[in-house]
């Protein structure tokens, strides 16, 4: 059986919003990337906590939050956003 830690695994990798990969199934819920797993509430309000927060829990640190802006500038520039002020 698929485990909340490989759910919160592959549900990372994605790096978009996760919450586009649950939906409601009756009185549980499933994740889109293993449809046959369905979910407790409890199961997925700590999935919830845990995904809401960056990395498990841990803070950014300054490197990792510069990393993330020049991502954020190159995948702009990629898809031909023009910056301002810059």
């Amino acid at each position: 059986m698929i485990t909340l830690d490989q759910i919160e695994a592959a549900v990372r990798a994605q790096r978009g919003s996760w919450q586009t990969l649950f939906r409601r199934h009756g009185a549980g819920w499933h994740c889109v990337l293993y449809p046959r797993r369905i979910l407790t509430e409890q199961d997925y309000r700590t999935l919830e906590r845990r995904l809401s927060t960056p990395d498990g829990g841990t803070a950014l640190t300054p490197a990792e939050r510069q990393r993330n802006k020049l991502r954020a500038i190159a995948d702009a520039s990629d898809a031909g956003v023009r910056r301002r002020g810059r």
